[in-house]
Formats: C-alpha cells, structure tokens, sequence
C-alpha cells in the first residue's frame, strides 16, 4: 500500500496512494506522532481503488485508534472509496477511549474541522 507521512505540527496526515492492498504499514514512531498530536489526517484523495479486505481495514483502524486518544478527519472524494472506509469504521468496534472519526469530501473543510478538535486528553 503506497503512502506517504507528514507532520504538519498541529496534526499528522496519513496520505494513501494508488492502490490499498493492506501491507507495508507505518512504524511505531509515526504511531506515536499521531497519539501525541491528537489530531490525524488520513487524505485518500490518490486512492484508485480499495483491494483490501474489509475487516482487514476495520482491524487496522482499531490497531492504530487503540494506541491513543486522537481525533480523525478522512478525505475521500471517491464515493466507493468514502463508502467502503464508512464501513470499515463501523466494523472497528468499540475503545477504551475517545476517537472521533469525521468524513470529509474535500480535502480543505476536512483540515479545517480538524484544526476546531480539542485534541482528546492522554496523548
């Protein structure tokens, strides 16, 4: 799975490129960027298409919310794309914690909404 990751300071973005297979995942330091941040960006923006498996995707947002308290606003202008990350989210299940997760269509409200979060305490 192509991305790429930035620190923009006052959030982390997780941009997804070409194709989600479901491998080849950021390390722990970036995982722990994101918790202490409070706030992610996960642009799907490139995504041509979304190959992997959905409870793949669900166990991986789990995965990475369970580390930490973070707010997260996701860009997906591609409706299947937007559709299929909606409903790996609803299969990720309950946390120990806070971790708001907003869909946005556009890039710059989705940056903007992020910006308003306080980010959740235990970080």
């Amino acid at each position: 799975m192509p991305y790429q990751m930035f620190d923009h300071g006052r959030f982390i973005e997780f941009r997804l490129l070409g194709v989600v297979r479901g491998v080849d995942l950021p390390g722990d330091d970036w995982y722990r960027r994101i918790v202490q941040s409070g706030r992610l960006l996960l642009d799907a923006s490139d995504v041509e298409h979304v190959a992997a498996d959905l409870l793949w995707l669900a166990g991986f947002a789990r995965s990475v919310q369970s580390r930490g308290p973070f707010v997260t606003a996701v860009v997906a202008p591609s409706p299947l794309v937007f559709g299929t990350f909606r409903q790996a989210l609803a299969y990720r299940g309950e946390l120990p914690h806070p971790a708001p997760v907003e869909f946005f269509t556009r890039r710059e409200p989705a940056i903007a909404w992020l910006l308003e979060q306080v980010p959740p305490k235990g970080g």
